[in-house]
């Protein structure tokens, strides 16, 4: 981050300029090339409009028209009350885009990375490990001390009820509140349309349950969470992969071939920030899918985890939002914005909702009551919108900052699309890579990463790695990016 110091401001001294360019044009030029030079760095702060207007002795509208001139070339964006910052550019950082590897014919793929995912699931007990592996936001990014006072409050004034067994729906309120904060969409869900799950991966395992039976083929993300593999595999199920492509995310043509060559009994799909990818299905493709999948009459289990955690003006669309017949079974969850440890998450089922309740009550009866009635207290009070606003910007900072690092410290055959939300990059290498002895060289080293194919359903990524930025960037991760990428020249032959 800049300091808004003399020292600092040098770097914006004109010089060796054409003395006929209007001010503006000549500051726009000095920053530009300061840009591009890498003096500064995407996720870097510029000064204010004041401070560079007092320095250079022009008039704040020559800065601002600076500064409109390189937002309009892309080079910087103006973050409400909080300034203008240097973004990531293509045009000067290059297209850095994974290649996409998929099969030229739908077909039924093996789900087997168990082995790999228990190593990884052995580093989560390791305290001195430097986690650039967890999907989920650091404690700093989180209102601990306010949710710590909503548990008090939570029990303060619900000391009979937290002793009962809840609703298999669900608290209603929180249910209430939840259908209300979705009007954004456009769209009101009522209380009765919803059910408050034990976290998004409940959800996802009730509604499988519900419109599966084990030996069912279902079709599903080539690359997905290895949690959400795993829990398909032990179903049961047998999986047609669809392919998610940089750019445009989950093939929907891909997904018409597969319908007219197997008999599909379900589609799911992380529809927006996909993990590992970060890739999102656009709003005229989801509008797409919901239209092919309810004229075929086949069930979308959407995972929205991640929707909240957006770096652009507004929310990115749901399939939901699309959905008039009820085919569209909506999973989410509070874990990834705001309290991992409470797992509570919540799902619109659609025209399965009786299924889905009933399968609730044999599985788990009823979520955990305290943390719902603390979670409800919590948004009562209307902190929950400034939060995610907090959050996403933390967030988006920290995927600068980290996109950066990579940049500098990973063999220059890395190739990885910046995302537009959520927490992970995805990183790919040439063909020969073994993502594995990356993750277990790194391991040795006390830094955790994730090996490419346990998000894979067809074993055809293993010369890839997941990173999460979910954590400040501090000199510490600064020095474990370093290391990986060191670690991962080393990999790479020659």
């Amino acid at each position: 981050m800049l300091e808004e110091t003399d020292s600092v401001f040098y770097i914006y001294t004109i010089s060796d300029l054409h003395m006929n360019l209007f001010l503006y044009q000549q500051l726009a030029k000095t920053l530009e090339e300061s840009i591009r030079a890498g003096s500064l760095k995407y996720g870097d702060k510029l000064p204010s409009v004041r401070t560079t207007s007092r320095q250079r002795g022009v008039s704040p509208s020559t800065v601002f028209q600076a500064y409109y001139e390189l937002e309009a070339k892309g080079l910087i964006e103006a973050r409400p009350k909080s300034g203008y910052y240097v973004r990531f550019n293509k045009s000067i950082y290059g297209n850095r885009s994974y290649v996409v590897e998929q099969n030229l014919s739908p077909q039924i793929t093996q789900l087997d990375t168990a082995a790999i995912v228990d190593e990884l699931e052995g580093l989560r007990d390791n305290t001195s490990i430097l986690r650039l592996s967890s999907a989920y936001p650091a404690t700093s990014l989180l209102p601990s001390a306010r949710i710590q006072k909503a548990i008090i409050e939570a029990t303060r004034m619900n000391k009979e009820s937290l002793l009962h067994y809840g609703s298999p729906q669900g608290n209603l309120d929180l249910r209430s509140l939840i259908g209300k904060q979705m009007l954004e969409w456009g769209n009101y869900y009522s209380p009765a349309d919803m059910l408050i799950t034990t976290g998004c991966m409940e959800a996802l395992n009730l509604c499988l349950r519900a419109v599966t039976r084990a030996g069912d083929i279902i079709a599903m993300d080539q690359l997905t969470y290895f949690g959400i593999a795993q829990m398909v595999e032990n179903l049961g199920l047998k999986v047609v992969s669809i392919p998610i492509h940089p750019e445009k995310g989950f093939d929907i043509d891909f997904l018409q071939k597969a319908i007219t060559t197997f008999n599909l009994k379900a589609c799911l799909s992380i529809t927006n920030f996909n993990n590992p990818t970060g890739t999102s299905i656009s709003s005229e493709n989801k509008e797409k899918l919901v239209g092919l999948l309810s004229h075929h009459q086949i069930p979308l289990i959407e995972d929205d985890i991640y929707g909240e955690l957006y770096f652009g003006p507004k929310r990115p669309a749901t399939c939901k939002q699309y959905d008039k017949e009820g085919w569209v079974m909506y999973c989410s969850s509070f874990s990834k914005t705001l309290a991992p440890g409470f797992r509570v998450g919540y799902c619109l089922p659609g025209r399965f909702l009786t299924e889905v309740v009933r399968q609730k009550r044999i599985h788990s009866i009823s979520s955990d009551t305290l943390s719902q009635l603390a979670l409800l207290h919590f948004l009562q009070k209307g902190r929950y919108t400034h939060h995610l606003r907090k959050l996403r910007l933390a967030l988006y900072q920290q995927a600068l900052q980290y996109a950066q690092c990579i940049k500098e410290s990973f063999p220059a055959e890395t190739r990885f699309v910046m995302p537009e939300g959520g927490m992970v990059f995805w990183l790919g290498f040439p063909a020969s890579f073994d993502g594995y002895q990356l993750f277990s060289r790194a391991r040795k080293e006390d830094i955790g990463i994730s090996p490419g194919q346990v998000f894979s359903s067809d074993g055809v990524f293993k010369n890839y790695i997941r990173l999460s930025f979910s954590h400040p960037f501090t000199r510490k991760i600064e020095e474990g990016l370093h290391q990986v990428g060191h670690l991962a020249r080393k990999l790479l032959p020659g």
